[in-house]
């Protein structure tokens, strides 16, 4: 009688993971594959090469339902497990390598070029999630800043990708263009360092444009990065309390998603080094490859069709962006350095 019990109790579970096997395994095996190409192909980074091979594989073969429920647990679960873990990346003591004109200026570009992202998306006809998306993605730290934004302002697996495609592509750009920029303006090494951190979406990308001019212009580009970085934290809680109460206006209620608290508690044991240094090194490497495999779940709900119709608008309104960022961060630093 007893052995009949436990086995009702337990068939709901096993199912469960079995129905999850076909689709989590397909995701994980795209993001290692993509972990694998980042390597050959650094300036695509990881994230973005998970998105596009999960792209062509759900467009080239037509997957069965029996992959639904393991591609939603990766882009759902898998990421909110990911965004926690970024976290550990943060380090308070950053603050104290910046001056209070430089932390002046990461406040004003950071919140700025998010609201520019939503007006020029709105201008050209982008949902309010998707403009949103295209603004925290080129303010704070391209893909890391979309991925954690993404579960509160944004459904669509296109918006995500398309955002982290475009960030990403622009970003690449910038590596060129931002050293060609601060020779022209005749920049120092410190205005130059503060105009590549302010305004390149990933960490890779400023380190390769600041270091390709010297290692003076590297360290304090890195720097600044780091300090946009921190804006990551306030900001996604700030849309969530944004959102959460255009959601239930009646009540005007607030609830924080558990994966915004554990995302605090984590940079709280991250910055006063709390954690074993092998323990943190394990789970900074657990987020990147977590977020790696989610990005390929939403890349394989992405259809090509959506991408044609919003694709030229997201990429002008990435255009839009990036030009103002680069007005705005000359004009800060001839007027307030």
């Amino acid at each position: 009688m007893a052995s009949d019990i436990s086995k009702k109790d337990s068939s709901p579970s096993q199912k469960g993971l079995i129905s999850l096997f076909p689709g989590l395994l397909l995701a994980i095996l795209i993001g290692l594959s993509a972990r694998y190409l980042s390597t050959w192909i650094p300036n695509l980074g990881g994230v973005t090469l998970a998105i596009l091979l999960g792209l062509v594989i759900g467009n080239i073969f037509n997957l069965s339902t029996t992959y639904t429920i393991g591609i939603k647990f990766a882009e759902k679960r898998l990421l909110s497990f990911a965004i926690m873990l970024m976290g550990l990346k943060l380090e308070i003591k950053v603050l104290n390598e910046l001056g209070l004109s430089a932390i002046f200026i990461i406040l004003i570009m950071v919140f700025t070029t998010i609201m520019l992202g939503f007006i020029f998306g709105k201008l050209l006809g982008l949902s309010n999630g998707f403009s949103l998306l295209l603004g925290v993605g080129n303010g704070i730290c391209g893909s890391s800043a979309i991925a954690a934004a993404a579960p509160i302002i944004s459904d669509e697996e296109e918006e995500i990708g398309l955002s982290i495609g475009v960030v990403n592509l622009l970003g690449t750009f910038g590596i060129f263009i931002l050293p060609l920029l601060t020779y022209i303006l005749n920049l120092t090494d410190a205005d130059s360092g503060l105009m590549i951190g302010s305004t390149l979406q990933a960490v890779g990308q400023v380190v390769a444009a600041g270091f390709s001019i010297n290692e003076e212009i590297g360290k304090i580009a890195t720097v600044v990065k780091m300090g946009r970085i921190l804006m990551l934290g306030p900001v996604v809680l700030l849309l969530s309390i944004i959102s959460t109460k255009n959601k239930d206006k009646a009540t005007n209620k607030v609830s924080i998603p558990p994966f915004i608290i554990g995302f605090f508690i984590f940079s709280l044991l991250g910055s006063f080094n709390i954690l074993p240094l092998y323990v943190g090194d394990f789970l900074k490497f657990l987020s990147k490859l977590l977020l790696t495999i989610a990005m390929a779940g939403i890349g394989l709900k992405i259809k090509l069709s959506s991408l044609v119709n919003q694709g030229p608008r997201a990429l002008v309104v990435g255009v839009l962006i990036v030009i103002s960022q680069l007005s705005l961060v000359t004009i800060l630093i001839k007027f307030i350095l």
